[in-house]
């Protein structure tokens, strides 16, 4: 169900707080609920998630289709929601106004908007436009008269990789964090940086809240939660590996069953404890007004 007043508030507030906040990524409504179950007060979307769900690569989805997958999350939960936007779904500050009005609607608590476009060959926007469009989005926050966490993610380490780049995208990652806050990002949001040494210099740099990916598929860090605490992020995410991690579950258990057994379903929940948990989130929501349709 879209958050109240003083959920959203809440969520706006922890960003400021001591300490971390942890979010997980939804892909879609059953994930959500999960996630809330196992006792998360805020979850977050995953566009690359949602996209491999329904049998698509990233950056494929159109606006409406993200925002109706983001709808069914967000009633499907009675805790807040922030989603995964991409770039914003098109090149203008326009696009990106009319993309934070929508999800708006559905009554998330925040958003993510993103500095590089996603397939093939992704490159980063320039910094002012991207600041164009950051303002775009907050002039639209600004009339909805309600806590709203805008996350501006920027994209140096995942655009470079080579490691020859580091210093260079460290100098970018920080440079552009600092444009994005003023122009209106409530939190910055930088992936790809994995170490410690990277992660600290990062958030001791930066004069905004920094979100970090905890955990991305094919990672072999081991920094836990409170790693990242003691380094100063004040937000982590995990993107889509938990999904990516599910559908490993799904190669592996279909490997099994071409082997000749079925022992991938060995201490999976049945049927009808998964139907208990379903009908609770659903009870709720029927409660509080709103449908899963």
């Amino acid at each position: 169900m879209p958050a109240t007043i003083g959920q959203l508030t809440r969520f706006a507030s922890r960003h400021a707080e001591p300490g971390i906040l942890v979010l997980p990524n939804a892909w879609n409504a059953g994930s959500a609920i999960l996630m809330a179950e196992a006792g998360f007060e805020f979850i977050a979307t995953t566009s690359a998630g949602i996209a491999h769900a329904l049998g698509v690569p990233e950056g494929v989805l159109r606006r409406d289709e993200m925002v109706a997958q983001v709808a069914h999350i967000v009633r499907a939960v009675d805790v807040p929601v922030t989603a995964d936007l991409e770039d914003g779904y098109g090149p203008r500050p326009e696009d990106v106004a009319t993309t934070l009005a929508a999800v708006i609607e559905v009554g998330v608590a925040g958003a993510n908007i993103e500095d590089s476009g996603v397939g093939g060959d992704p490159c980063l926007i320039e910094a002012e436009r991207m600041c164009d469009r950051i303002r775009a989005a907050r002039d639209v926050i600004a009339r909805t008269d309600r806590p709203f966490v805008l996350n501006v993610r920027t994209d140096p380490y995942l655009v470079r990789r080579n490691s020859a780049f580091a210093e260079a995208n460290f100098a970018e990652a920080v440079r552009r964090a600092g444009a994005y806050a003023a122009a209106g990002a409530d939190c910055v949001f930088i992936p790809g940086a994995m170490d410690a040494a990277t992660v600290e210099r990062l958030a001791a740099s930066i004069d905004a809240p920094l979100n970090v990916l905890g955990a991305r598929g094919g990672s072999e860090s081991t920094l836990t939660i409170a790693d990242f605490a003691r380094l100063g992020v004040r937000r982590v995410s995990i993107g889509g590996s938990l999904a990516l991690a599910a559908m490993g579950l799904v190669r592996d258990a279909l490997a099994s069953m071409r082997e000749g057994d079925f022992i991938f379903s060995q201490g999976a929940p049945t049927n009808a404890e998964m139907d208990i948990v379903m009908s609770e989130f659903a009870s709720r929501s029927i409660l509080n007004g709103t449908t899963l349709a």
